[in-house]
Formats: C-alpha cells, sequence, structure tokens
C-alpha cells in the first residue's frame, strides 16, 4: 500500500510541475485524478484495517459478505432445557468468549423430541456465522439415523468437541462384582436377571451394544429419563449397574465402584479404574464413547465467510484457554473430560461416532 501511494504521490508532483511549466493556475485533470485515487487508497487502506479487527469496529460500516453484523449480537442455539450439561457448558464459557470476541451472545433454549427440535431449527437459520449450535454427538446422530431428521451429520461444522466424558460401567461400593470380568461371568450364568439402568439413544447404549455381542449376553434393561435418575436408582438398589460416565458418576462419591471406563487409556477422574482397552483389547472400544459436548457452525459458514469463520474459532480457542476458565472447569470438575481438540480433529471425532451410531443404531432404540 505504502509503495501504491508513493507512486501515485510521485504523478501528483509531476503533474504540478507540468501545468506550472504551462504557465497555468488551474488545477489540472491529473491531478484531480490522483487526489481522488489517494482518497480511496486510503479509504481500501482503513476498510481493510477495520475488517481485519472483526468483530470490533463494526457499527463504523455497512454490511457486507465479510462484515460482522450490525448488534454485535450472536445466539447459541442449545437442543437441551436450561440447567443441563450442555447448557452449562455454554454458560460457563461465555463470559470469556464474549471478552475475547468483543460481542455478546444470548442463549437459546429449544429443546424437545431427543434434541432434534433444536437441531432442525439451527440449520434453517442463515449460514453466516450469527449463530452457533452447542449439542450431544449421540443425540445429532441418532436423530438423523433413527428419526429420518431433515439435516446430514456433514452439515455440522464443529467448531471444538469440548467434552468427552466416557462411559463407564458402574456399580456401588457394596456390589459383589469388582471387576467388568466379574460381572460379565454374572451375567452369563444369570440370563436375563441382573438389572441395567441407562438412557435410550445415549453412548451407553451402544457400549451394551458392543458388549452383548461380543460376550452374548442377556440381562434386563430399564430405561430412565436421565443419569441423575438411574445413578438413584441404583444407589436405591433397584438395579445392578449403570452405563454411566467418568465425570458423572462422582456424583455417586464414594458409594461408586467403576469397574471400567471406555478408552485406550485410564482416565485421570477414575485413575485406578482399568480402560475397556485394557480388559478387552480386541474390542477396540474407542475413549470418544460418551456423553461429547459440542460446538459448531453451518457448514457453509467455512467456505462462504472465512475470516468471520477464523474469528470464531479464534476467539473461542483464547477463551477456552484462558486461565480463569481453566480454574473454573478445574473447579466443577470437568477440567479432566474438557479440551481444546480444533476444527479437523473434532470433525474427525464426529465422523467416528457417527459410525458407531449407524453400526450399532438398533441398540439406541428402547425397546
Amino acid at each position: 500500500m505504502k509503495k501504491r501511494v508513493a507512486a501515485l504521490t510521485m504523478a501528483a508532483v509531476m503533474a504540478v510541475s507540468a501545468a506550472g511549466c504551462s504557465g497555468g493556475a488551474k488545477e489540472s485533470g491529473s491531478q484531480t485524478e490522483t487526489k481522488e485515487a489517494s482518497a480511496q487508497s486510503d479509504k481500501d487502506s482503513g476498510a481493510k484495517e477495520e475488517e481485519s479487527n472483526w468483530p470490533y469496529g463494526q457499527a463504523e460500516r455497512k454490511p457486507s459478505k465479510e462484515a460482522w453484523p450490525q448488534g454485535e449480537t450472536l445466539t447459541i442455539i442449545v437442543p437441551f432445557k436450561a440447567g443441563g450439561s450442555a447448557d452449562l457448558m455454554v454458560r460457563g464459557i461465555l463470559p470469556y468468549w464474549e471478552e475475547t470476541a468483543g460481542c455478546t451472545f444470548v442463549v437459546e433454549n429449544r429443546e424437545g423430541a431427543s434434541t432434534m427440535v433444536g437441531s432442525v431449527y439451527y440449520q434453517t437459520l442463515p449460514a453466516d456465522g450469527t449463530s452457533i449450535y452447542c449439542g450431544t454427538q449421540t443425540y445429532l446422530s441418532g436423530n438423523q439415523v433413527l428419526q429420518g431428521a431433515t439435516y446430514d451429520i456433514t452439515d455440522f461444522d464443529l467448531i471444538n468437541m469440548q467434552q468427552i466424558d466416557p462411559t463407564t460401567i458402574t456399580v456401588l461400593d457394596t456390589s459383589p462384582y469388582n471387576s467388568i470380568e466379574d460381572l460379565i461371568k454374572a451375567i452369563q450364568e444369570n440370563p436375563g436377571k441382573i438389572k441395567v439402568g441407562l438412557t435410550a439413544g445415549g453412548a451407553g447404549s451402544i457400549l451394551l451394544g458392543i458388549l452383548t455381542e461380543a460376550f452374548d449376553l442377556d440381562y434386563k434393561t430399564i430405561y430412565y429419563d436421565s443419569g441423575n435418575d438411574f445413578r438413584t436408582a441404583l444407589m436405591g438398589g433397584h438395579i445392578d449397574f449403570i452405563t454411566g460416565s467418568a465425570n458423572g458418576d462422582m456424583g455417586l462419591g464414594d458409594q461408586a465402584k467403576v469397574l471400567a471406563v471406555c478408552g485406550s487409556e485410564r482416565n485421570a477422574i477414575w485413575p485406578d479404574t482399568p480402560c475397556f482397552d485394557e480388559v478387552y483389547p480386541d474390542l477396540k472400544i474407542p475413549g470418544s464413547l460418551g456423553s461429547c459436548r459440542l460446538f459448531a457452525l453451518q457448514k457453509g459458514v467455512k467456505e462462504n465467510y472465512p475470516e468471520r469463520y477464523e474469528k470464531l474459532v479464534e476467539t473461542y480457542k483464547a477463551a477456552f484457554e484462558n486461565p480463569e476458565y481453566q480454574k473454573f472447569l478445574e473447579s466443577g470438575g470437568e477440567l479432566a473430560v474438557s479440551a481444546y481438540r480444533g476444527p479437523e480433529e473434532s470433525n474427525r471425532l464426529n465422523l467416528q461416532l457417527h459410525e458407531l451410531v449407524v453400526q450399532y443404531q438398533d441398540w439406541l432404540k428402547e425397546e
């Protein structure tokens, strides 16, 4: 830009000199064009600088394809009721994200039909980066595979799969089962008698499907509306075990005996509990099989609004890595299941889990 301005200035000097030689006091056409070009150059430079500072200073420029919308307000669609795990994850990071992005975020809860109401609604919104989605992977895939949702899993372009709370097999500390092998042997020896509690359509159903097919298990399934409900039933002695989650089972305190955790490495929350790969390596149960909570955009944002997309990713990352937010996660016991994985790894995990949902879709149905 400096070279361009310098060239234009030299042209102006030459034009003035030429006019002087001809003895004319009237401003030449060449000078007028040069001043207009210089003014336009400065205007373009300011516009580019303002664009690079998106979303700051947006009120002073007209909306364009890359411009941040007037009003500086973004909407986050959460397909769960207020107060749920995904909703709390959103509200926890928002103060830090608002600070890094310089914007205001508004949370809109649109629950219903196992998250399908909010998920379908989100895809009807303009794909311009003004709205963000926060949901759970298994339900997102399950609604497409089982309920005929009008979106495709690839319509969601992940910013980050923030929480992966791996699925567990958990009993009470008073249970006679001290290992996953003990429990599986007991189920085989007592077909149809041992009771498991879980919520329909989640990662726990997939884990049970994998174990059932591998060991020809026959047990009694009791479905509950939430994790709190089946943990209460476990403590009351109404069921024998649950398909819980590493972070969620912390609510049981000393009453929990976690027999196994999904993944190839031990979980930091339950360091004395073996992961499934230690006990049954041939099953290759991924650590991502769990409650996977994510932030996503519509797939058209990255292509059509690349600067806006990059700003959302960068400002989210900065918010997540804020030391104060890290302390907040640690205080709530969520740090061990939270991470910044970035768009590429998060989208890979999203497709990996979607394939598991397709493979074990029959186990996701409540029977």
